[in-house]
């Protein structure tokens, strides 16, 4: 595994990357900073800072909306179809943003990028966020938006033994919470992609040490109000559901994590990736220097992210 790119000078991030950083860091400019306003405003702004990059990319064959029933209310799913193929495979999506932003309309393009690449229905999951439904609720939805996928297979065209899970950042800890939860009730996803996903609250490692703060698009700071929207003040951090890195993680489908250098979360991943060949997981690791958190959204403009997304498709091809 080699995390270090060729690059000259001292600044660690590609070209591309740089570009996408600061160009995230000059349109929050444009607005009020997201902790002087009000939660709601905040996530306003969020959305409108992230829409460009939704912009372009594959057309589906169908995209649709559903509403299914939760214990947790009523939860929207969005359905990508990349072909018009009888039994295609599928991918149940769970958008980051710390578990307090972002949207599937967000990750509307990575999601679109992910359904040509790989070949599968990709469902989006606009679960419930934090502080307003804190833990498990997201968790206990993700797992909803995949049994319903499950169940209404052959009504969506897809075929039910080759249904995944997969997220980003905060979403991804809810998808390999939302395998765990699968794997103990005897059901088992076909896949589980992970990208720079965040599955303990240890911000104490090299990885937080080196990118911590607004050049590498988040923070220790910022982590930690996070950690404390989802779980409040509870005793839930010692739950190995809200914390998977420390779950049992035998018995789970192949993995793979998408890993960006320069990103707090890094040694996350890495760890999790040991642990996984510990309990005999079969586990891929595709490693990106120079790139920072969130670097698929950039997919418009950023080779980093293209190369990261069409390896992802294969991967999920493979399967």
């Amino acid at each position: 595994m080699n995390l270090t790119p060729d690059r000259t000078g001292d600044d660690k991030l590609t070209p591309d990357m740089r570009r996408f950083q600061q160009w995230l860091a000059a349109a929050y400019a444009q607005h009020p900073p997201l902790d002087s306003v009000s939660l709601a405003e905040a996530r306003q702004i969020v959305e409108r800072v992230r829409a460009p990059l939704t912009q372009g990319g594959p057309r589906m064959v169908r995209t649709e909306e559903v509403e299914i029933e939760t214990p947790h209310g009523a939860l929207r799913l969005r359905l990508y179809a990349p072909t018009a193929a009888l039994l295609q495979p599928a991918l149940v999506y769970l958008h980051g943003g710390g578990w307090v932003f972002f949207s599937i309309a967000t990750h509307d393009r990575v999601m679109r990028e992910l359904a040509a690449r790989s070949g599968r229905v990709v469902v989006g999951v606009d679960y419930a966020r934090a502080p307003e439904a804190r833990y498990p609720v997201a968790r206990e939805q993700a797992a909803a938006a995949w049994h319903w996928v499950h169940e209404h297979a052959a009504a969506q065209g897809i075929d039910p033994a080759r249904i995944g899970l997969a997220g980003d950042s905060a979403g991804a800890n809810l998808a390999l919470a939302a395998a765990l939860v699968l794997r103990d009730a005897g059901e088992r996803p076909d896949a589980l992609l992970l990208n720079y996903g965040v599955y303990c609250d240890d911000d104490s490692t090299d990885s937080f040490t080196l990118f911590d703060g607004a050049d590498y698009n988040l923070g220790r700071d910022e982590m930690r109000s996070f950690w404390q929207h989802y779980l409040g003040d509870t005793d839930r951090r010692d739950d190995p559901l809200a914390m998977p890195l420390n779950a049992d993680l035998r018995g789970l489908p192949p993995c793979c994590l998408v890993v960006p250098e320069c990103d707090v979360l890094r040694d996350d991943s890495l760890a999790l990736a040991t642990r996984l060949q510990e309990a005999a997981v079969p586990v891929t690791l595709h490693c990106y220097p120079g790139a920072v958190h969130s670097f698929l959204e950039a997919v418009s403009f950023s080779d980093v992210a293209q190369r990261a997304l069409a390896r992802s498709g294969a991967w999920l091809k493979g399967r």
